[in-house]
């Protein structure tokens, strides 16, 4: 298959990822997004303690990701070149891209939380708030999509795709975050969704910018 050949199938799976994701947004804010949230807040008996870690999943990844990307741009500068030298450069650009894009999305977005979290934010739970009010700006209007969602998956998609052999862990990693993220109230089941799709194209795209795809020869051993 050739360069624009793969191209091309990439760019319409990303499309159908897009448009899958806004018809799974679509439904969860209509039918499963307060059923769920006031579920969690009212029945759920999960242990705070348990769900409580996942998500600093993404507060760990993301800042590493930040603390290695000087190095390892003085790194490259100084001796080009490398396997690790390009994974370690790839997870640094894909938290940073995934931050950018997920904070313009919830600008854009202007999305109410779950719950009453920070400075008596408007929320489902809290006010009997719920909805989407676009361009508007503020801690209250930045529930969509999941940021902790869009920065863990970008960065497991780019191991994803550079490390087959470890798809089972990133799977669980994503998953467990994910998980925490709806059952802590902390987001909707919306949010989560458009997160992990938008994290997972970016570290997709990344992914493939750096070159990270083993070759056959290579995943065959």
């Amino acid at each position: 298959m050739d360069a624009r050949t793969t191209a091309r199938t990439l760019a319409a799976k990303t499309a159908i990822a897009l448009l899958v994701g806004t018809i799974l947004v679509v439904i969860c804010y209509f039918f499963v997004d307060r059923p769920m949230a006031w579920f969690v807040h009212d029945q759920c008996c999960w242990s705070e303690e348990v769900l409580r870690w996942p998500p600093l999943i993404s507060e760990w990844l993301k800042n590493a990701a930040i603390l290695v990307m000087m190095p390892i741009v003085l790194w490259w500068v100084w001796k080009p070149g490398g396997r690790l030298q390009s994974i370690l450069l790839a997870l640094s650009a894909t938290c940073l891209i995934a931050t950018i894009l997920k904070q313009l999305l919830k600008w854009t977005a202007g999305r109410y939380w779950p719950e009453t979290w920070k400075h008596r934010n408007p929320s489902l739970i809290g006010t009997g708030d719920y909805g989407f009010h676009p361009f508007h700006f503020g801690v209250a209007y930045e529930s969509f999509p999941s940021g902790h969602a869009a920065v863990t998956c970008a960065m497991m998609a780019v191991v994803w795709v550079a490390c087959p052999r470890w798809r089972w862990l990133c799977a669980l990693l994503s998953a467990l975050v994910c998980a925490a993220l709806v059952g802590m109230n902390y987001h909707f089941v919306g949010d989560v969704v458009a997160g992990s799709i938008i994290g997972s194209i970016t570290g997709i795209y990344t992914a493939r910018w750096f070159r990270l795809a083993p070759s056959p020869a290579a995943s065959a051993q």
